[in-house]
């Protein structure tokens, strides 16, 4: 209890024993988090591991690691296994003295997300606490001063996938906790020239368009040939030329309409 500050003491007797309960204001804890301008620490949670990456205040990957988890505990060991992560990352956000983003929780879109990777990993994920975590996380960041962004999480992963993962060896999770990280810092995403060459969008139109919307049309344009590919998504983490790949879509696709 803080010294300073009112405090309410309630005495009464319950079992034949005295008890005693006392109401006071916490004192406030103090935020060491700087801005969010100056570096995010960016987080993936699935089902076997949360990805993490740290990124510094020019947009650049400087740390980055995996919490595991295990699956089928029973709720108690479960709970503390969550703590216990939600702990290191609030251990990594003090060492970095940054806040951590995290995606805006929506769990119908991790649940689609994981299911691209397998049926098990989705029942894996209906299983799991998924909501418990960023309940426990928020909770315990906020006792340590340390400020819990969320963000949109669309196309995370697939700009992790394009962007990041080859470049920095990173794993799947890592590499959509960067480009987290990222839009936490409100850097934008552009997608690779060689790539947008392929995507059917002409400059004209994009100059007409508002800032950073032709953006989201391209990763939106990108996802879309992914999904229709015979290839599952975690396929994509070792591929070395995307521009070959995508040009052989649109190639398919413009074809597919002209016999249309």
């Amino acid at each position: 209890m803080p010294k300073d500050g009112s405090k309410t003491w309630h005495f009464y007797r319950k079992n034949g024993k005295w008890n005693v309960a006392v109401h006071f204001t916490p004192a406030q804890v103090e935020r060491v988090s700087r801005h969010s301008a100056y570096g995010c620490i960016g987080i993936d949670m699935n089902p076997g591991s949360i990805g993490w990456a740290y990124v510094d205040r020019d947009g650049n990957l400087k740390n980055h690691g995996q919490i595991p988890l295990q699956m089928g505990l029973p709720s108690g060991k479960q709970d503390a296994q969550i703590v216990d992560a939600c702990l290191q990352l609030a251990t990594l956000a003090d060492t970095f003295a940054c806040p951590i983003v995290c995606e805006q929780l929506d769990f119908s879109t991790k649940k689609e997300q994981l299911c691209e990777r397998g049926k098990k990993y989705a029942r894996m994920l209906s299983l799991w606490a998924y909501s418990r975590f960023y309940e426990l996380l928020e909770s315990i960041l906020s006792n340590h001063g340390i400020y819990l962004m969320k963000v949109n999480p669309a196309y995370t992963s697939v700009i992790g996938l394009v962007k990041y993962a080859r470049q920095y060896a990173l794993a799947s999770d890592e590499a959509a906790a960067m480009a987290i990280a990222r839009r936490g810092m409100k850097l934008t995403e552009n997608i690779p020239a060689t790539i947008t060459a392929y995507l059917s969008v002409f400059a004209k139109r994009l100059r007409q368009e508002k800032d950073g919307k032709h953006v989201w049309s391209h990763w939106f344009q990108l996802n879309n040939l992914i999904k229709k590919s015979s290839i599952k998504r975690h396929n994509f983490y070792a591929i070395s030329n995307w521009e070959s790949l995508v040009k052989r879509w649109s190639e398919q696709s413009s074809q597919s309409k002209r016999k249309c």
